[in-house]
């Protein structure tokens, strides 16, 4: 069991078996900072699929659904930030990559997700990961006019145990400056005093530049309505867009 940023993960030791449902349960053992329990055990079920056997025989099908195969498609960085061969890049600026899936929170540390510069040198710093978005923080400021690689090893794994492809390793250099300008938003949905917004719609803020996704989170994302009345409901940030659901 690990538990990294606000995601809890279970790793089955052996695997699980195919064809079985599963019940898994968050216990109202589990309390927030403040101490507070869940009101009740949370229990959710699901079912494997087939490990990728042949199938078995059988006469013509009576409308019988084969279940799913199993996950074998390794995951791959759909962005990083900086991008690839970047300059003039802020000296207090922080990492971040995109995957194409959930991760494994355990796997994404500072043996995976790794900076140096100038040359080979190691970059101490800390590595968070949220959502779909891993973040590597230097423990201080950049050097100046320097070329840094930063590389994501294929010791990172999505949720069923595939690991990364190959080594996924990109370059950026540093511009003479850190980046002291305030970020703003540029754009939100629906637009401000909008009408006839659909009451399943979901609100988003798009933002000037790329945000520290740690940053993005129902405290500092709200919706209230009618009034003060605070609206519940959970933050996502992909990209450069924050959206409350």
């Amino acid at each position: 069991m690990t538990y990294i940023g606000n995601v809890a993960t279970f790793n089955p030791t052996n695997g699980l078996k195919p064809n079985t449902t599963y019940t898994g349960t968050i216990t109202n053992g589990a309390k927030d900072l403040a101490g507070n329990a869940f009101a009740s055990d949370k229990t959710w079920s699901f079912s494997t699929g087939s490990s990728g056997g042949s199938g078995g025989g059988g006469g013509g099908g009576g409308g019988n659904t084969n279940p799913p195969p199993p996950d074998t498609t390794p995951p791959t960085l759909s962005a990083t930030q900086p991008a690839n061969a970047a300059i003039s890049v802020a000296t207090n600026g922080r990492l971040t990559v995109t995957f194409s899936e959930v991760m494994d929170p355990s796997t994404i540390n500072t043996n995976t997700f790794t900076l140096v510069g100038p040359g080979v040198t190691p970059v101490p710093g800390t590595v968070t990961y949220v959502g779909t978005t891993g973040t590597f923080k230097p423990d201080s400021d950049l050097a100046p006019n320097t070329l840094f690689t930063a590389t994501i090893t294929t010791g990172v794994k999505d949720l069923a145990g595939n690991a990364l492809a190959v080594n996924k390793v990109w370059t950026f250099t540093t511009g003479a400056t850190s980046d002291e300008t305030a970020p703003t938003v540029s754009l939100t949905t629906p637009v401000d005093t909008a009408t006839g917004v659909a009451v399943n719609s979901a609100i988003s803020s798009t933002f000037s530049e790329a945000m520290d996704v740690l940053s993005i989170t129902a405290n500092n994302f709200k919706v209230t309505g009618p009034g003060l009345t605070p609206v519940s409901g959970a933050v996502t940030y992909v990209g450069n867009t924050a959206t409350f659901t």
